[in-house]
């Protein structure tokens, strides 16, 4: 089956065009896609760097100061991230309970 797919393809010169076009066309996607990324993590490089430098710490030499460096920063935002949410838990929890007290209030004084 697959032979009788190749014979056609390649008995017409026309088939052969679009085919060839199809894997210019595949090949060029990806290498735009590959430069996207490249592009992507050297800008978030350069971010980190000027962070690091506005923070006044020390920017890392090589690639394990780097991986060490990150995974401290990530422990960091965690840590934060957690009381934010914390906080915020507590006082929508206080908004509700007063909103609550005052329904109350309400039905009970009519």
């Amino acid at each position: 089956m697959y032979e009788n797919i190749i014979d056609i393809i390649t008995s017409n010169p026309i088939y052969i065009g679009i085919i060839s076009l199809l894997i210019i066309l595949m090949v060029y996607a990806i290498i735009k896609k590959i430069i996207k990324l490249i592009f992507f993590v050297l800008s978030f490089l350069i971010i980190y760097i000027v962070y690091l430098s506005y923070t006044n710490q020390t920017v890392p030499k090589n690639i394990d100061e780097l991986k060490e460096n990150v995974s401290e920063n990530v422990e960091k935002l965690k840590s934060v991230a957690s009381k934010s949410i914390d906080q915020a838990k507590n006082a929508t929890k206080d908004a509700i309970e007063r909103e609550i007290d005052k329904k109350i209030e309400k039905v009970l004084d009519k």
